[in-house]
């Protein structure tokens, strides 16, 4: 009888705890570790850097397919080191002008910057909480921005190191995810 009572306890329990499959438990797809509410966090900043020379009193725009190693500063800090979008340079008529091909027609060059970690993978608990603790800290408010320098794609292979001086206060506004800096027309010497 007892061994009756027992297995029936068994199964009863087996029953009550048991899952369709044994995948372990998983959060929503609401669920998130930047947030426990339902606001927007501020990731990214926006901007545009169209880079010219003179030529007489002309102006030619730079034509390259990125600018490349652009550095980037939020009150004095490093906030990172990005590229621009790829631009189809098949498009512009170009002409070369001391090692550099220009057009007259604008170049645009848009850059995205997120906020990035010092690695690409986070292994350590340290680590999530640098991340945590960074994205936590750019709260609404006012900041300065600064480009310290970006690449430029020679003719003959080498990257031509400028450095723009573009330093401007930024709005980061409440429950927005990313804010426009502007665009920023820079000569090259």
């Amino acid at each position: 009888m007892r061994k009756i009572i027992a297995l029936l306890v068994t199964l009863f329990f087996i029953s009550a705890c048991q899952k369709s499959d044994f995948s372990p438990y998983s959060y929503t797809n609401e669920a998130t570790i930047y947030s426990d509410s339902k606001t927007t966090l501020f990731r990214e900043f926006l901007f545009i850097i169209d880079p010219y020379v003179l030529i007489g009193n002309d102006k030619k725009f730079i034509v390259c397919d990125t600018l490349r190693n652009v550095v980037i500063r939020l009150d004095n800090k490093p906030w990172g080191i990005f590229s621009s979008f790829e631009l189809d340079t098949s498009i512009f008529q170009k002409q070369v002008y001391t090692n550099l091909l220009v057009s007259t027609a604008t170049t645009k060059y848009s850059v995205i910057a997120p906020y990035l970690t010092k690695s690409d993978t986070l292994k350590t608990a340290g680590g999530y909480a640098d991340l945590l603790n960074n994205y936590l800290t750019l709260e609404p408010g006012n900041y300065i921005f600064e480009v310290i320098s970006f690449d430029i794609l020679q003719q003959d292979g080498t990257l031509k190191k400028v450095k723009p001086f573009i330093v401007v206060p930024v709005e980061v506004k409440e429950n927005t995810r990313n804010a426009f800096v502007g665009e920023f027309e820079v000569l090259i010497n």
